[in-house]
């Protein structure tokens, strides 16, 4: 992993299937395909190149163009199912049943499953192809159990470190807001946390048969590991699956030593993770929350 802005990928056109009908020239976000003399041209080289989206090769009816490059290749391309694609009440109704969910029944998830999440999460947008996020697994509740064994001994090193003394020192650097919500939430909370862990009780990752720990280069779209996350979020409600997002983790980049010891390469930083279970609570309706504001204009 780690973004290159200097690689590019290289389109290719089959002029014997080309239709000349300009389709992929239209969608390249970096007019890497023009038209020209009415008939499609790779540019040889555009303000970014070919950055690998694949546009091109999802619009073109004849099939004729490919991209290889920037971990992108033919492979990647998929027909689409066929089934219909569900209505926005199908879809709306999706997003209703979706709750916070922090109590599971002991029932495991089958691997099978957790594949496809994984598949239909991988379609997730982002910044600038191809994705530069990184999925930690931990299926089943002994590998949950103890990356949350690991990453609650770090909580509770933090909370230490986030005395009083240490705040004071770090406001001039970190400002007033931020060393605020550390004395006021990031410090109790990891506190509780622990101390909750040392009397029997998991309020971290709730004895979740499954936790997907997100993280991303330190040039990737930070943005980028919250959108998958949320698309894995989505594909685990389709299975019947309770989701649990959890920000608690972004606190495991002070630590030297867990990136090494699951393979987290060094200078990414960890974002968010999800947890996953079938839940031990029915849900007989939904709530559909107010904006904070909302202006049209």
């Amino acid at each position: 992993m780690g973004m290159n802005f200097q690689e590019v990928a290289q389109p290719r056109i089959d002029l014997a299937h080309c239709k000349s009908c300009g389709r992929c020239a239209e969608v390249c976000p970096t007019e890497t395909l023009q038209m020209v003399d009415g008939r499609i041209t790779p540019a040889r080289r555009s303000f970014m190149g070919c950055i690998g989206c694949g546009q091109c090769m999802t619009v073109c009816p004849a099939g004729a163009v490919t991209v290889a490059g920037r971990r992108l290749s033919t492979a990647d391309v998929v027909d689409f199912p066929p089934v219909a694609l569900p209505t926005a009440e199908q879809f709306d109704a999706l997003l209703l049943a979706r709750r916070s969910v922090r109590r599971f029944t002991p029932q495991e998830i089958d691997r099978s499953v957790v594949n496809r999440i994984l598949a239909m999460a991988s379609t997730a947008p982002v910044g600038i192809p191809p994705t530069e996020v990184g999925v930690l697994v931990f299926h089943g509740r002994d590998r949950v159990r103890a990356f949350a064994a690991d990453a609650i001994a770090v909580f509770k090193q933090l909370a230490s470190r986030l005395n009083p003394l240490m705040l004071t020192l770090m406001r001039p650097f970190a400002g007033k807001a931020a060393c605020e919500l550390m004395r006021d939430f990031v410090r109790p909370l990891y506190t509780q946390i622990a101390a909750e862990w040392e009397a029997g009780r998991d309020t971290f990752t709730y004895d979740a048969p499954l936790a997907l720990l997100f993280h991303n280069t330190a040039g990737g779209d930070g943005a980028d590991e919250h959108i998958a996350a949320t698309h894995a979020m989505l594909a685990a409600q389709s299975f019947g699956l309770g989701t649990c997002l959890l920000g608690t983790p972004e606190g495991l980049n002070h630590d030297e030593r867990f990136k090494p010891k699951y393979g987290i390469p060094p200078r990414n930083k960890i974002g968010l993770a999800l947890v996953a279970g079938y839940p031990a609570a029915r849900f007989e309706r939904g709530i559909r929350r107010q904006w904070a504001d909302l202006r049209f204009v």
